[in-house]
């Protein structure tokens, strides 16, 4: 049994159905509104996927405001059963009107596609690709509302957000899925790959197919046949079947129905370019006579009340007159021997079915074209909007909240929600633009804070700039700095100069005279690992140490020899001197040998450990030389005598080409010669 009252609103009769529930006719008891809502089966209410999508339609809906797009009203839950409100629009489906015979014109199919594809921008624009753009979900209200300015609004409906995907989001259905409704299917959609905003343009020019020739291009008696059609087959060209069409409408149609996505229109913005351009050329053009008599009105077709819409031409009517507040709303029925028709708007795939006896046949559509203004609740529980803590996270002017992304987290939300809530969309606008006029305030008080701060900071930096510091102050600037391995000394060099400055005679004046001789090495040994150009003269002791530093690469050993052999020559007191080339002027020849001794401590150890290496090194071939002899000594055999004193001979030879320059290696290189010596 359905409910008979949901929130503010009393239910009078249903209107579609659908595997996941129901959209009934209600009214508002407060304001006297007729709306739709829809319900989620109290059977399915537990089921956490279901429940996910369900609450992803609402949040689908709360970002999408456009007069062509379905408003959502308000949303809730009563006794764990959820629930949404829409408008309700009093019309007919493009799937009804097409099942009429009716046939549109090229004039009224491109207007009704601009219209169309300015909702699909709107909805690509926040993120969100329809999946199931087809005939049955594109209403057209009876009775059209008029503008201020009394122009009559473009009143085509795209409804049915239930299987729409949200980009960033989970997806509800399992990568591979089809979704969706086969004869309006794109073939990347048809395939189960992953899809964009262009498979709602294909469906699109299957639309724009379908108003021209009365059915779309892909029929069969089989599912998988008419998927296979969407996927492989080409389609027949739209002028092929209708004459007098726009070769350009001929070519755009083809071009939305392209099997691969790249060769579509870029995005519904370029579409509905394209549709504008086609309408104004073609208005330029005057019709033919044979086009004039394929005028619908010249074809003997039954009127039609959302023709006058299509073409632009319908006259406006008062929306005030269009509502009935009163329960007599609830017992309009369509004209007898008229079709009664549910519409399913809950079902994966929607299809148009024959209603019981005593149905209302009155079709709702979810978008509304003026505010809602319902009964306002009282101010609710925060925990009623956000019942998991941070699985659910309510965002500024109608953007999209989380959900939980898994059924565990689900579960959760589901057994923690509420049983009773209502939310009105005016109740989280008017939320939203407080929550910005907060923010702004806020701002403002930011940067009112920051301007302040900003100028006690000059202030206080200009106090203490002209105020001289004390040595305490200088000397833990400095220690502060040369302490910090992640900090460069270098910055520490304005107060290095500055307390060697003012306080010379400091007992801890010596140390920072080290820091500062420590800055003077690190310049000069950065300075001298560039490269000179050959233009420039240098010094003799500079030209001496990078002598020195490039044996590093051959030898440390033979560096550090070096480097000691430039201690020995530049401490004599008839070399010293005072660098006066271009590049090294007034580097004093202490700095220099500072800077030698640096790099001879660091080179000591590595030399001293390739000594090591190689008296071990040597020793170990002198020994094998010596198994070599003991073995030819032996061996009866002297051929083979004679191959052992060769190997032998060999070693000899290449211990002393290698170990000769070395002089920590000359004891074995002595050895070696003398047991060379024996085959001479």
């Amino acid at each position: 049994m359905p409910p008979t009252q949901l929130g503010p609103y009393t239910i009078l009769s249903r209107l579609g159905r659908g595997g996941m529930g129901a959209v009934y006719e209600a009214i508002d008891t407060a304001t006297g509104d007729c709306v739709a809502v829809k319900i989620l089966a109290s059977h399915l209410a537990d089921d956490a996927s279901l429940r996910k999508r369900f609450h992803t339609e609402i949040e689908t809906l709360k970002s999408l405001r456009h007069p062509s797009i379905v408003q959502l009203l308000s949303f809730g839950e009563q006794d764990g059963q959820p629930y949404f409100a829409m408008e309700l629009v009093r019309g007919k489906s493009l799937e009804q009107i097409l099942r009429s015979g009716r046939r549109f014109t090229w004039q009224e199919t491109v207007n009704a596609a601009l219209v169309i594809s300015r909702a699909l921008k709107m909805a690509h624009d926040h993120g969100v690709v329809h999946r199931d753009l087809k005939p049955a979900n594109l209403l057209w209200p009876d009775a059209l509302p008029a503008t201020e300015t009394g122009s009559v609004v473009n009143a085509v409906k795209l409804a049915d957000f239930g299987i729409a995907k949200l980009f960033g989001g989970a997806m509800h259905t399992a990568h591979g899925n089809i979704v969706g409704t086969a004869e309006y299917m794109a073939p990347e959609q048809a395939a189960g790959k992953p899809i964009d905003h262009r498979v709602d343009l294909y469906a699109l020019g299957l639309v724009m197919f379908a108003m021209l020739t009365g059915r779309p291009p892909f029929q069969g008696t089989q599912l998988s046949d008419v998927l296979e059609k969407q996927r492989c087959e080409p389609p027949r060209r739209v002028a092929s079947l209708v004459p007098n069409i726009p070769p350009q409408l001929d070519e755009l149609i083809n071009r939305l129905l392209a099997k691969d996505p790249a060769s579509r229109p870029v995005s519904a913005l370029a579409l509905s370019r394209l549709l504008m351009a086609i309408e104004l050329v073609m208005e330029s053009t005057p019709l033919a006579a044979d086009e004039v008599a394929d005028l619908p009105e010249n074809r003997g077709f039954p009127a039609n009340p959302t023709a006058g819409f299509i073409s632009g031409q319908m006259p406006a009517t008062n929306a005030a007159a269009d509502r009935k507040p009163t329960a007599a709303a609830a017992e309009e029925h369509p004209p007898a021997g008229s079709p009664e028709v549910f519409i399913d708007l809950l079902a994966p795939t929607r299809e148009i079915v024959p209603a019981a006896s005593g149905t209302s046949g009155a079709l709702h559509n979810v978008g509304k074209t003026e505010p809602f203004t319902g009964r306002q609740p009282p101010p609710a529980d925060p925990s009623m909007h956000n019942p998991a803590g941070q699985l659910r996270t309510e965002k500024v002017a109608g953007q999209p909240t989380r959900l939980p992304t898994d059924v565990a987290a689900a579960k959760t939300y589901v057994e923690r929600v509420p049983t009773d809530r209502f939310t009105t969309v005016v109740d989280l606008e008017r939320a939203a633009q407080k929550k910005t006029q907060r923010d702004r305030l806020r701002q403002q008080r930011l940067k009112m804070g920051t301007a302040c701060c900003i100028v006690v900071i000059l202030v206080g930096g200009s106090y203490l700039l002209f105020k001289p510091l004390t040595a305490d102050q200088l000397y833990d600037r400095i220690q502060a700095i040369a302490r910090n391995d992640s900090v460069d000394l270098r910055d520490a060099r304005p107060a290095i100069n500055l307390f060697l400055e003012r306080h010379p005679r400091d007992l801890r004046a010596p140390e920072i005279q080290r820091l500062d001789q420590t800055l003077d090495l690190n310049a000069l040994e950065k300075r001298v690992r560039r490269r000179v150009s050959s233009s420039k003269p240098l010094d003799p002791i500079e030209r001496d140490y990078r002598a020195a530093m490039s044996r590093e690469t051959e030898s440390p050993s033979a560096c550090a020899a070096a480097l000691e052999a430039l201690l020995t020559l530049y401490a004599l007191p008839e070399n010293a001197l005072r660098s006066d080339s271009a590049e090294s002027k007034g580097v004093d020849k202490q700095v220099w040998l500072a800077l030698v001794l640096r790099q001879a401590a660091r080179l000591k150890p590595l030399a001293v450990q390739e000594q090591l290496e190689d008296v071990r090194r040597a020793a170990e071939m002198l020994a094998e030389a010596d198994v070599l002899a003991a073995a030819a000594a032996r061996d009866t055999d002297k051929e083979e005598a004679g191959k052992l004193d060769e190997r032998r001979k060999a070693l000899l030879c290449s211990v002393i080409e290698t170990y000769s320059s070395r002089a920590h290696a000359a004891d074995i290189v002595d050895a070696a010669r003398r047991q060379l010596a024996e085959f001479e």
